[in-house]
């Protein structure tokens, strides 16, 4: 585990964005080993059923899909 899987989720979602986004717009996907687990309404949610399936050191991530991405804000979070 570690940077490479968490880069590996962010590169499946950016080179299936748009499809994610027809099925998923304006939601919370919870990404696992380049799989979408689930999506969900709140940042909070989605990570809180990663912990709760992966534990607080697995590398999951949580990605909002909005359509247009906001210019001025960039966000990453890793837990």
């Amino acid at each position: 585990m570690g940077e490479k899987n968490l880069s590996a989720n962010i590169e499946f979602v950016n080179k299936n964005k748009e499809k994610l986004i027809q099925e998923y717009r304006n939601k919370y996907i919870l990404v696992f080993e380049e799989e979408i687990v689930e999506a969900f309404d709140t940042y909070e949610h989605a990570s809180q059923e990663g912990i709760r399936l992966y534990g607080i050191d697995a590398d999951f991530l949580v990605y909002h899909l909005l359509e247009k991405e906001p210019v001025n804000f960039i966000m990453e979070a890793v837990l």
